[in-house]
């Protein structure tokens, strides 16, 4: 079973009734739903639960539709025509499948456990059969923005053992594992401080980022590291003493 969390649609060229095309050929009105475009945001290994633009009366009522979710790049996810799936000549991207679920009645997608890869947008197309013709009902389209939590930041310091002083010090911050492209700040005894950071290179894979700052030891030092991605945050305190080369963290 599939569990809970939000994502994405888009736009339709109207096609005859006796025509059994591909969501591929459905596709491309250019950025006719641009300003209509939502964004939603899941956690990795998580759930995305993406909203479609139609509910219909009931289940059994999807036999008077053709109903398709893609992706931007018409990678399938899930097409229904007449009530069942529509067969192999319609193929469901590999990457989808054992992965995800359509409500036969307010035809929002199901995306679980979601994955880096499906940071992306996404299109639900409805056509509605009148008078022995498919006519569009609706098509949007929504983004997904898939998020993975950075590590608690980690702090460190090179303290020469001699410290005596005014005693220059490295101090690093690192952290791990997070998505989406990190940004670090610092407040150090209630000032802003600029990091040197150096960041994992990657855009389909998670971050590691570690950052230095270097400061002279000549008073105690309260120190604040953060990780910020997408709207998410995650720091950590640290207190080194003059006196004392150790850090605390909090």
């Amino acid at each position: 079973m599939l569990s809970n969390h939000f994502l994405l649609l888009r736009p339709i060229r109207e096609i005859g009734a006796s025509q059994e095309q591909s969501p591929r050929q459905l596709g491309h009105v250019s950025g006719i739903f641009a300003k209509e475009k939502k964004e939603f945001k899941a956690k990795l290994g998580e759930s995305a639960l993406l909203p479609c633009c139609y509910e219909l009366p009931s289940p059994e009522s999807l036999y008077n539709y053709r109903v398709y979710w893609q992706t931007i790049q018409t990678e399938v996810i899930q097409a229904y025509s007449a009530g069942k799936p529509v067969p192999d000549s319609v193929p469901v991207n590999s990457k989808y499948v054992n992965r995800t679920e359509m409500d036969l009645q307010n035809l929002t997608l199901l995306i679980s456990p979601v994955e880096l890869s499906d940071n992306n947008t996404y299109e639900c197309i409805v056509q509605v059969l009148e008078n022995g013709a498919y006519k569009r009902a609706c098509a949007k389209s929504v983004v997904l923005v898939v998020v993975a939590d950075f590590s608690k930041p980690d702090i460190s310091a090179d303290v020469p053992k001699d410290a005596c002083g005014s005693t220059e010090v490295t101090v690093t911050c690192s952290s791990h594992g997070g998505f989406a492209e990190p940004r670090v700040s610092g407040i150090l005894n209630n000032m802003s401080v600029d990091w040197q950071t150096n960041l994992s290179d990657s855009k389909d894979s998670l971050y590691n980022v570690t950052a230095k700052l270097q400061l002279n030891l000549t008073e105690d030092i309260f120190l604040t590291c953060t990780i910020e991605y997408d709207v998410y945050k995650v720091s950590s305190n640290y207190t080194l003493s003059k006196f004392l080369p150790i850090i605390r963290s909090v």
